[in-house]
């Protein structure tokens, strides 16, 4: 019985000893969810001086318009309904008309008369070769010291005068062959410096008549 006891002992320490040397296995942590990165995404900002140029040149395009058609419509509104002036019409005699009297102005400054005529339609070069129509002119000259002995003396006299560096800005039908060069002043008035007449397609300078 002695040895039975001891061999139960000896059994019962051994597994103990093998129960205390065997690893302690831990509980797995769980893992942590794992977070998906989100780009937030800033939202575009537009260039606001851009967009604010692009409106006020938009604007002014608009405002172009406006004026251009103001323009023609104070340009023609002499003409009858059956004296049609196109707007391409009208901007093709506005730009030949001003060209013109560019020219002009170098030709006045040179004081040429011979190149003036070139400028001049044939009936007003007759009117005003005529004597008796020159002494007219000069009846109604504020000057009476000045002398009219031909239509030369009526260009250096009159015409100079009255028309050099003179800004024109628009013109003025009076029929569609027959035009006005004018100055528009600030109040809407204008000053009438030239009148045109066109003979077979080209613009000639019409003379005032007495």
């Amino acid at each position: 019985m002695k040895k039975i006891y001891v061999l139960f002992t000896i059994i019962f320490g051994v597994c103990l000893i093998s129960c205390g040397s065997a690893p302690v296995e831990k509980a797995p942590e769980p893992e942590a969810p794992a977070i998906e990165e989100t780009l937030i995404e800033e939202p575009e900002v537009e260039d606001v001086t851009e967009a604010d140029d692009e409106v006020e040149l938009i604007n002014e395009e608009v405002s172009q318009i406006d004026d251009d058609e103001e323009e023609y419509i104070r340009s023609t509104q002499a003409l009858s309904a059956e004296e049609l002036v196109t707007k391409d019409e009208f901007t093709e005699d506005k730009a030949e008309i001003l060209r013109i009297i560019n020219e002009l102005q170098s030709v006045m400054e040179k004081e040429d008369v011979e190149e003036w005529l070139t400028y001049v339609d044939k009936n007003s070069k007759s009117f005003y070769s005529n004597p008796s129509n020159i002494r007219k002119v000069q009846k109604k000259l504020p000057n009476k010291a000045v002398i009219l002995n031909g239509i030369g003396d009526y260009f250096k006299y009159v015409f100079i005068p009255s028309r050099k560096n003179r800004e024109i800005t628009e013109i003025r039908y009076i029929s569609k062959t027959n035009t006005k060069a004018v100055q528009v002043k600030d109040d809407g008035s204008i000053t009438i410096f030239y009148q045109f007449i066109k003979i077979n397609g080209k613009w000639y300078v019409q003379l005032d008549r007495v």
